[in-house]
């Protein structure tokens, strides 16, 4: 355990926002160019499995770790490939006894666990792919992406894997070229959203097969409800937020073709208010981009989840209809359209995309042809990580900001991001989004 003062330490750093606490001593990062990755999977639920089994395609997955026995059981016994590997409950442990085996690190868990696992690996010089969204909180974020800049050897990725496409790079293609004109409003849509209404079943015993304490990471301790369990943990505030879902996705296509990075502000329309540790059903969240450079302000609307009506392109013919999931660039002469993931890149009205030459291919193709293929080369040395954290950090602040916007509504509320701070609005500036308010650091998560 840690002393008082150095828990203090801890607490001040995370209060900033460029530094963090005394890196490790950096180990090499990853083999020669002609092997393989040694890999350990970090949460291995649904999404956590699913990662597993595409990272053996290309490496060798050495070790599972997660905090659920039973749940992770269940899953790793569909991977008939990978039968017979130790599950770890605690990845602190793990490091610590076969650290010198692994190369590089997925993780899947919970998003509120993503921060302390991912700074733990890095610090030890292993690659990094970290699911969607990068962290629970801003201040997460920042620090993350800027403890990940020291270690130039560690390769990183979020797993926004639409980003990788060559759709992707088709998209920011167009951006560069302004094939459209001058773009000033994009519309995003997802009817996808995660919420309940439900109440809180009341405390209880966590089953013998969970580690609640190792599963609540650096996240204020909580009694453990049987409601956030089997996934139901991403419909409450204390684990997960509803934007990041789908908005890594989704908001990817504009915020790499239009340079977006920092916003001014944010707002947010919402018809039913959230119920108490949870995020609403639905809303409209608007975020203000200042110009940059010649490209022009710019204006971002999310249409998200239950209830809310999505707007008619303005290119887009009449007889069409709107996506569900996905985004539209609105242009001067035309629109640029994205499908959930970037996939499916396209000029609107369909005679703009029938009689518009090409643009040059100006965005960088990868050579991986998976979002996992092009990470798993990049830490060899033979790619580019697509979405190295450096990318993913600002786009993952932006969504984050969102969901403070979504318990808030109906506030502009203006972004001060060199101070990590919401200038004129006291109670979203203290929000559980913004930085844990108490975060368990004493437990040496990282």
């Amino acid at each position: 355990m840690k002393s008082l003062k150095r828990r203090d330490f801890l607490k001040g750093a995370l209060a900033a926002t460029a530094v963090g606490v005394t890196p490790f001593t950096i180990l090499k990062a990853g083999p020669s160019p002609s092997d393989k990755l040694n890999v350990a999977v970090i949460g291995v639920g649904s999404q956590g499995s699913y990662n597993a089994h595409s990272v053996s395609k290309t490496d060798n997955v050495i070790a599972f770790c997660d905090v659920d026995r039973e749940r992770s059981g269940k899953h790793i016994a569909k991977l008939k490939n990978l039968q017979g590997l130790k599950l770890w409950t605690d990845y602190r442990v793990m490091f610590d006894k076969i650290g010198n085996e692994i190369d590089a690190v997925v993780i899947a868990t919970p998003e509120h666990a993503h921060f302390a696992a991912a700074m733990h690996a890095i610090r030890r010089g292993k690659h990094v792919y970290c699911q969607k969204p990068l962290c629970h909180t801003v201040n997460e974020v920042r620090l993350l992406t800027e403890e990940s800049k020291k270690y130039k050897k560690v390769v990183t990725q979020m797993g926004n894997q639409g980003h990788s496409t060559r759709s992707s790079a088709l998209l920011r293609d167009w951006g560069l070229a302004g094939t459209v004109g001058e773009i000033r409003e994009v519309h995003a849509y997802s009817r996808k959203n995660y919420w309940t209404d439900k109440p809180l079943a009341a405390a209880s015993a966590p089953p013998k097969t969970l580690n609640w304490d190792l599963y609540l990471n650096r996240a204020e301790k909580i009694p453990f409800s049987t409601s956030y369990m089997n996934r139901e943990w991403i419909r409450y505030s204390h684990f997960s937020g509803a934007v990041g879902d789908m908005a890594a996705h989704i908001l990817d296509p504009a915020y790499y073709a239009l340079d977006l990075r920092v916003p001014l502000s944010v707002h947010a329309e919402v018809p039913i208010p959230a119920q108490p540790g949870s995020l609403p059903r639905g809303g409209i969240i608007t975020w203000k981009f200042a110009a940059r450079g010649k490209k022009p302000p710019v204006t971002i609307k999310y249409y998200l989840g239950v209830g809310i009506d999505f707007p008619h392109p303005k290119h887009l013919e009449k007889n069409r209809k709107v996506t569900t999931s996905g985004s539209v660039l609105v242009g001067e002469k035309a629109s640029i359209s994205a499908g959930s993931h970037s996939q499916g890149a396209r000029l609107i009205p369909e005679v703009a995309m029938k009689e518009t030459p090409l643009p040059p291919e100006a965005a960088f193709r990868c050579k991986g042809k998976t979002h996992f293929e092009n990470w798993s080369l990049a830490c060899k040395g033979l790619d580019t990580a697509m979405s190295s954290f450096d990318y993913a950090g600002p786009l993952s602040e932006i969504i984050v900001l969102g969901d403070i916007a979504l318990l808030h509504p109906g506030e502009t509320l203006l972004w001060d991001s060199k101070n990590l701070k919401i200038t004129n609005n006291a109670a979203a500036d203290k929000s559980l989004f913004l930085r844990r308010l108490d975060p368990r650091d004493e437990m040496n998560w990282y």
